[in-house]
């Protein structure tokens, strides 16, 4: 083929064929429809089932995306000439070709380039695919956009296959991850590429290190002020990388512009342009400060139904200017908080303090009693009763969506409120309290558990007493709570159409249950379940899960976590200092379950708590 010739009947070949390394790529125009749009159509350069097979999985998955910053596909085209027949990916042009063979450039610069490339790699990610082959010749540069090509070598996560059907894994070894040579690639892996494409692009050559300055002449220099992200990003272990939305954010905010560079042999114009594509985080923020070198260690624990007074208060180490949890909660003193309500405004049950429907005095007459405010979510409250006879027995109390029971065997009335009673069951006895209006969309729970015989239903019945008793005297305590908890979001509008898209079968809109606090959702063709919720509870352990970030929040993924056929992922909004100044959090906690694999079910649970994190507010 050469310049002049026709492809398809529509593309009229300008230039070629280019450099693309195994592949075959032309300059061609556009002549269908009158276009008269500059493309570049790609093929293997061999020839056969196999290639054509690569060629058709390459453009599936580029297929799957639209974003600013990766390359756009506009067709596959099938020309049958007399020699054979030949299949194309008809692609984007990109005027200022690729930043492979380039001239060192600025930190700064390299910065606002692996930032638009890190917001690729972050919709790639959420998709449940890694790209595998980040490198400074996979990424194309359009005026002030760079953009990144080439889904070769890609992987898909929820399937753990290669995009290349014969199943090797394609890489450039001078900016692969240590994982995918391995032939383990996950998210974690583009974020380790990324960083040494950077390095490639400041110091003119791929390094997959970055130490520490010294007093003597430091060869990496001219890498700062990136050296501590990029030290973040190569680490050794993927689990402690961060994400491509934490990079994202990390490198915005260090890069000062994204000037385009020139074509080879073009003198740029001045003067630069500032990069502004995204929100610089702000010192305290999840997104660290500028400079910020990575990550808190150590996950974080949820607290059990059950505890004991002498809980030990769990701290959270930080080394060599690292930020800890604690940065998260931190609340500006020139902010107010949410307007209170007037006297006359009538709180709604979503805006109530459960803790105001357990009196913990009634109780003491079964033992001594410890309110615990954060034993789950925002709709619960629970008393702990420590009892020398019949050891510890959680008394709870929970506001849940819904009229009550149909049909109930043992009903009483006590005022406005009709009381369901069950029997004792399983060291548990339950009571539901059946509202009147307009709080008659939700009931309330009280129960008593104990894992030794007590006398359940009787501290359940006190508990119920002192409850109707604060229902008959009109609206309940609003709840206090900081502008910045997830007590003042709505869990179902965490995730939205597109979001949910990832899961076949799920109409975001057709939700089997919800409430201000939890929503659920179930596919309608294939057998995979969605919950979200909020949870509060303790800092967990680091044998809870592996540890990873999620658009600036630490997240903790666990195979079978809420029981067998799941995936657990939670999301560490934030954390405080719970009523006994003991740590706490705040998390998305959001269960995947169903027959597919737990590694399909992880990388739903991932891409879906990405989604709920982005949409979590920053203020």
């Amino acid at each position: 083929m050469e310049p002049g010739d026709l492809v398809a009947g529509r593309y009229r070949v300008t230039k070629g064929p280019l450099d693309g390394g195994t592949n075959e790529l032309w300059e061609a125009v556009d002549e269908g429809l009158d276009l008269r749009r500059k493309v570049v159509l790609k093929r293997l350069a061999d020839d056969g089932a196999a290639a054509l097979a690569r060629l058709k999985a390459e453009a599936r998955a580029q297929a799957a995306f639209s974003h600013p910053h990766v390359v756009t596909l506009y067709n596959v085209e099938r020309d049958e000439t007399d020699t054979g027949v030949t299949w194309w990916l008809v692609l984007e042009h990109v005027p200022h070709g690729s930043l492979d063979g380039r001239e060192k450039k600025p930190a700064r610069w390299a910065a606002g380039i692996g930032a638009q490339i890190a917001d690729a790699l972050t919709a790639l990610h959420a998709k449940g695919i890694v790209h595998c082959d980040v490198k400074p010749g996979n990424i194309l540069i359009a005026d002030e956009t760079a953009k990144l090509t080439d889904f070769g070598a890609a992987y898909r996560m929820e399937h753990r296959e290669t995009i290349t059907p014969n199943g090797e894994l394609g890489h450039t070894p001078a900016y692969a991850a240590p994982e995918v040579v391995k032939g383990r690639p996950e998210p974690a892996s583009d974020v380790f590429s990324l960083a040494v494409t950077i390095l490639a692009l400041i110091l003119g050559r791929p390094v997959r290190t970055v130490p520490a300055p010294s007093e003597s002449d430091d060869p990496f220099k001219d890498v700062e002020p990136l050296r501590d992200v990029l030290a973040a990003m190569l680490r050794p272990d993927p689990a402690d990388r961060p994400d491509a939305a934490e990079a994202h954010r990390r490198l915005a905010a260090l890069a000062e512009s994204v000037e385009a560079p020139a074509p080879i042999g073009v003198v740029p114009v001045p003067p630069p342009k500032k990069f502004t594509s995204v929100p610089v985080p702000r010192p305290g923020q999840p997104g660290g400060s500028v400079g910020d070198p990575g990550p808190p260690p150590g996950p974080v624990r949820r607290r059990s139904r059950l505890i004991a007074v002498s809980a030990v208060v769990v701290a959270l180490a930080a080394a060599g200017g690292w930020f800890t949890l604690r940065h998260l909660s931190r609340e500006s003193p020139k902010k107010p908080p949410h307007a209170q309500p007037k006297p006359s405004e009538r709180p709604g049950i979503e805006d109530a303090d459960p803790c105001a429907l357990i009196a913990p005095g009634p109780l003491g007459k079964y033992g001594e009693t410890e309110v615990d405010d954060a034993a789950g979510n925002f709709n619960r409250c629970d008393v702990i009763v420590h009892s020398r006879t019949h050891g510890v027995v959680d008394v709870e109390v929970q506001f849940v969506a819904g009229s009550g029971p149909e049909e109930a065997s043992s009903v009483r009335t006590m005022g406005p409120v009709r009381v369901v009673a069950e029997r004792a069951s399983g060291g548990e006895c339950d009571r539901t309290l059946l509202l009147p209006p307009p709080d008659d969309g939700f009931t309330v729970i009280v129960s008593a558990d104990s894992n030794k015989p007590a006398p359940l239903c009787k501290i359940a019945d006190t508990a119920t007493t002192s409850a109707v008793g604060v229902i008959r005297k009109g609206p309940i305590r609003r709840r206090s709570l900081p502008a910045r908890s997830l007590g003042r979001q709505k869990a179902c509008a965490l995730l939205g159409e597109k979001a949910l898209d990832i899961v076949p079968g799920i109409d975001a809109g057709d939700r089997v249950s919800e409430s201000p606090w939890d929503c659920t959702w179930r596919s309608t063709t294939e057998d995979i379940q969605v919950k979200l919720r909020f949870d509060r509870g303790q800092p967990l352990t680091g044998a809870d899960g592996r540890v990873t970030w999620l658009n600036g929040y630490r997240t903790v993924i666990t195979p079978q976590g809420d029981g067998n056929d799941t995936c657990l992922v939670r999301v560490v909004y934030r954390d405080y200092n719970g009523s006994d100044q003991q740590r706490m959090i705040e998390m998305l906690y959001l269960t995947i379950e169903g027959r597919p694999s737990t590694t399909r079910l992880c990388s739903i649970g991932t891409g879906l708590a990405g989604s709920a994190a982005a949409a979590l507010p920053r203020t």
